[in-house]
């Protein structure tokens, strides 16, 4: 009773009028994560569960293995091979919500359920509110697509709903979820079928079977290779009265694709869609939409039957508003240790949080480093003030080019062609957390090669 009765004081205390008896009577920090993505899923992953009560809040309930992702657009690989269940950590609270404000003095977290539920006094069905506190805070909500406030795209939900009018309302899609890889797999198939009918003027079917890319990164490389290998093989097989009927054009406002790669990995890329008949048009900006047809800042004008838009990523919303100290493109500021500026017990991780002193590409390895360092890190000494600063390390850049050809840039050794394909995929079949992809992954590799990707829409 002896070590109880302190604690108990405490609980009649005014300093703490929140504190309950069960959280006194617990020795676990309540840690709070904010995202799914690399470095929330990571964090949560390694945290010791003795030592911390560990709560993820999230709209999505997986993590996402995203350098995959573009091999589900095409039915390479079907999309439960790369996301893994939040559920599925060990001693890790899951409760599906979208967080909206942040109170840093009291310690908790205002959040909004994300399904709708009735309401007697409003009469109406409505998103429900409830607050989180916690000791510590982790903040790893990623970001957005940046539209770079170009005019003319449809609104989230119109690009992933499925459109029965057949209208084409849902004209640019990004390529950041599953939700999005799913829709553009969809509406790939979708025009291929509708330009088959032979009730299609030609105009129209020339406009449905082109496929425009917007970006030059290693995404839009990586879809728009699985999106010629798919054309190339199954289209061939089985849209024979269309195999030569579709084209690829890929937009960048740089001079050149890869920029962030060495140049001679960009040239060889460059090369390589050349050699397969991709129009490129680089050292191109995209001035609007307008409806089913990209404008470029040249005045040329693309009609596309699908428009991919994969050109960067923008601050969210919600981390803007928090009221934190931000970077010029609107990152939370951090110090050495990952801490944020002002807050010694809230912390920023991945995308959404940069270095004033040494900023960071946002890649998915610097964010699953961040992960994997802080949690080893509060597990040592929850102050931090033993822990040596993050340090990030360099594991390379690859990108695949469609099947037997990749680029890579292993952290010093370039290398092209069938070499990089097996050390990418390598590479990303060790990096999977589950049993269960590593042995589905493989299998439907062999699927799709051997017998061909599937071309079922539904």
């Amino acid at each position: 009773m002896i070590p109880i009765q302190p604690r108990l004081a405490l609980v009649l205390s005014p300093v703490s009028p929140h504190v309950t008896l069960s959280r006194l009577l617990s020795s676990k920090a309540r840690v709070l994560v904010l995202g799914t993505g690399w470095a929330g899923f990571r964090v949560a992953r390694d945290l010791d569960k003795s030592r911390h009560e560990v709560t993820v809040i999230s709209p999505r309930n997986h993590f996402l293995f995203t350098p995959l992702l573009p091999s589900t657009t095409v039915g390479t690989l079907e999309f439960r091979c790369v996301q893994e269940p939040i559920r599925t950590l060990k001693d890790v609270k899951y409760i599906q919500a979208v967080a909206n404000k942040v109170d840093f003095t009291n310690k908790s977290v205002e959040c909004e359920g994300l399904y709708k539920q009735f309401d007697k006094q409003a009469g109406d069905t409505v998103r429900r509110s409830f607050n989180l506190e916690y000791d510590k805070l982790i903040l790893a909500m990623g970001t957005k697509s940046n539209t770079f406030g170009v005019p003319g795209f449809c609104s989230q939900e119109e690009q992933i709903d499925h459109n029965p009018t057949g209208t084409d309302k849902h004209n640019v899609f990004f390529l950041k979820q599953l939700e999005h890889a799913r829709a553009i797999r969809n509406r790939i198939i979708e025009c291929f079928e509708r330009a088959s009918s032979p009730l299609i003027p030609e105009e129209e079917r020339q406009r449905l079977l082109t496929f425009v890319v917007v970006g030059g990164g290693p995404t839009s490389i990586e879809f728009t290779s699985e999106l010629y290998d798919f054309l190339h093989t199954d289209v061939t097989k089985w849209y024979p009265d269309l195999a030569g009927a579709y084209k690829v054009v890929l937009i960048e406002a740089g001079k050149h694709l890869l920029g962030a790669f060495d140049e001679t990995l960009s040239t060889y890329v460059e090369k390589l869609f050349q050699k397969r008949h991709i129009s490129l048009m680089t050292g191109e900006t995209v001035d609007k939409v307008e409806f089913n047809t990209v404008v470029t800042g040249s005045g040329a004008r693309v009609p596309f039957g699908l428009c991919v838009w994969s050109t960067g990523n923008a601050a969210l919303d919600v981390v803007k508003s928090l009221g934190l100290e931000l970077s010029r493109d609107g990152r939370i500021l951090v110090d050495d240790k990952l801490r944020v500026r002002g807050q010694d017990s809230v912390f920023a991780l991945g995308d959404c949080a940069v270095s004033a002193t040494t900023p960071m590409a946002m890649l998915a390895q610097v964010a699953n480093q961040q992960g994997k360092y802080l949690a080893k890190s509060l597990n040592r000494d929850p102050e931090l003030s033993s822990v040596k600063p993050f340090r990030y390390i360099f594991m390379g850049s690859m990108a695949q080019l469609g099947t037997w050809n990749a680029v890579a840039d292993l952290n010093g050794p370039k290398v092209t062609g069938l070499a990089a394909f097996l050390a990418w995929r390598s590479a990303y079949w060790g990096y999977q957390v589950s049993i269960t992809n590593k042995i589905l992954i493989p299998m439907y590799w062999f699927k799709s090669f051997f017998f061909g990707r599937d071309i079922s829409k539904f």
